[in-house]
């Protein structure tokens, strides 16, 4: 190689060298090579927990063996009393049911300020929704994990039509409605997700916060708006009020809501399957029901239960036609079943394990969802909310006591399969004791993502419907929070007394 030829060379390595070094214009001078600077290593914020430690057997913890196995937990006078109220809420017309399909309700509670009070709401979610108004840690990602952009919210906005809300705050019949397909309820008109950072610890999937709940078929609505483009409907059911697809609901006329409230008082069903397909009887299927769905039923025998679903016609009509379920107590069955613990045990067989999903993402539950589905079949209506479920009973707040006292209270006092654990966010279902070298440890129901140590770093991941026991510490990672530890700690019983001798105003137990 001559003189020349090596300086030639020798010039191109080293403009390739600075313009690395230097970040050169993009396509200017000889740079055509970004450089890559390596993250510095991060803590893995989401490991899976060895729930494989724990025995997740039903029949282990609810014995079927038991004397009363088969003697109902909840009184009949109770159990009626609890199922008037859960029909008053869906399909009620008194002053002061919360149905969507009663004037009163509407008219009175959700038109209290004349709708401004929902135009307002809508107003907050695109203002929380809008990266431009958020801090760093507080912006949103979509599923391809990078931020939202303002054109992704400006369109969602002028979607909206906030000013309908407004227009005619009244109620009108014609705008009453039925889900006919299982419904994600969402906070604003679009099926986009709204992560925050996924290196953030319980953040990213499945945490939409667009995500709000979601609607079962069969379940009464009313429509108080409309997107501009008709794809989303902005409903009211007796709980939840957000936005859901159009496709999922079907308009309701005098005629349907008459002989569908008849046939809801004359025998209401609920599925006690995991997710039971539902075909009509001309063999069109209509929708997979979820634990906790309400159907009418029509007729039931040994070959199976016919029930009534609602369909929607090509306008977005509904119509009620019939539907055959099979036989068994893994379909449906009739409202208010009696609340054994044989009937509790098959419900939790036909949901442990199942994925967790917050706010119902993917039409699976949460920890609230999980026992709104399980206590629906009992004629027992809890709110959707965690918190909210607090008042589904008798409530004694332990927040001020020690980890070990919260337990030893829960081991004394807690009602099997009847009493609620809230620890801030989340619930748990108390199934009873177990024994640890003579000592009473309290196990528990419950829809889970996960554990947190103390300095809210990470997560470890259960991620679904498991059994455990409430401990001081997680074995298996002693920097885990126990879920008894935590600044909240309240529970209820439903149909339950509180404890002889306990006053929770002063604080006396006679467990400690």
């Amino acid at each position: 190689m001559s003189h020349a030829s090596r300086l030639r060379v020798l010039s191109t390595l080293l403009c390739s060298r600075a313009s690395i070094a230097v970040l050169a214009s993009a396509l200017g001078g000889c740079s055509w090579f970004m450089p890559f600077n390596p993250p510095p290593k991060s803590i893995d914020v989401a490991a899976p927990f060895p729930i494989q430690h724990y025995d997740q057997t039903v029949d282990h913890w609810i014995d079927p063996a038991s004397p009363d196995y088969d003697r109902p937990l909840l009184s009949a006078a109770n159990q009626r009393a609890q199922y008037d109220a859960l029909l008053s809420r869906y399909f009620g017309t008194a002053a002061q049911d919360p149905s969507p399909w009663n004037p009163q309700f509407i008219n009175s509670a959700v038109y209290r300020t004349g709708g401004q009070d929902i135009a307002d709401l809508q107003r907050r979610r695109v203002g929380h929704f809008d990266n431009r108004l958020q801090e760093p840690r507080h912006r949103g990602y979509g599923q391809n994990l990078r931020e939202h952009d303002i054109e992704w919210i400006d369109a969602i906005q002028a979607n909206m039509n906030i000013a309908q809300f407004t227009r005619a705050p009244g109620y009108a019949a014609a705008r009453r409605a039925i889900a006919t397909d299982n419904a994600l309820v969402r906070g604003l008109p679009t099926a986009d997700p709204f992560f925050y950072d996924s290196k953030i610890a319980g953040e990213g999937y499945p945490f939409d916060n667009l995500q709000i709940s979601a609607i079962r078929p069969g379940t009464p609505l009313y429509v108080l708006g409309t997107s501009v483009d008709g794809a989303w409907r902005y409903v009211q059911t007796t709980e939840v009020q957000g936005w859901v697809s159009s496709k999922d609901i079907g308009w309701t006329d005098d005629a349907f809501v008459v002989r569908w409230r008849a046939a809801a008082y004359r025998s209401l069903g609920a599925v006690v399957g995991a997710s039971v397909p539902v075909a009509d009887t001309n063999g069109s299927f209509r929708f997979a029901a979820v634990a906790g769905t309400l159907l009418p039923i029509v007729s039931r025998d040994a070959s199976g239960t016919e029930a009534l679903v609602p369909v929607a016609d090509a306008d977005q009509h509904a119509q009620i036609r019939t539907a055959r379920l099979a036989a068994g107590d893994a379909s449906i069955v009739p409202v208010p079943w009696a609340a054994t613990p044989r009937h509790f045990a098959t419900l939790l067989k036909a949901l442990i394990g199942r994925p967790y999903g917050w706010g119902n993402t993917g039409f699976y539950n949460d920890c609230s969802s999980e026992l709104q589905s399980i206590y629906a079949a009992f004629g027992v209506w809890l709110p959707r909310h965690s918190s909210n479920q607090m008042t589904a009973g008798t409530h004694v707040d332990l927040s001020a006591r020690t980890p070990a006292e919260r337990l030893a209270w829960l081991a004394a006092h807690g009602a099997p399969l009847r009493t609620i654990i809230y620890i801030g966010g989340h619930v748990m279902l108390y199934l009873g004791n177990t024994k640890q070298e003579d000592q009473l440890i309290p196990v528990v129901y419950q829809d889970i993502w996960g554990l947190r140590p103390v300095a809210n770093t990470r997560r470890a991941i259960i991620g679904g419907s498991v059994i455990m026991p409430l401990t001081l510490e997680i074995p298996e990672d002693p920097e885990l929070r126990s879920l008894a530890a935590g600044p909240i700690f309240e529970v209820t019983t439903i149909e339950g007394p509180i404890p002889p001798g306990f006053n929770p105003e002063s604080g006396d137990d006679p467990a400690s």
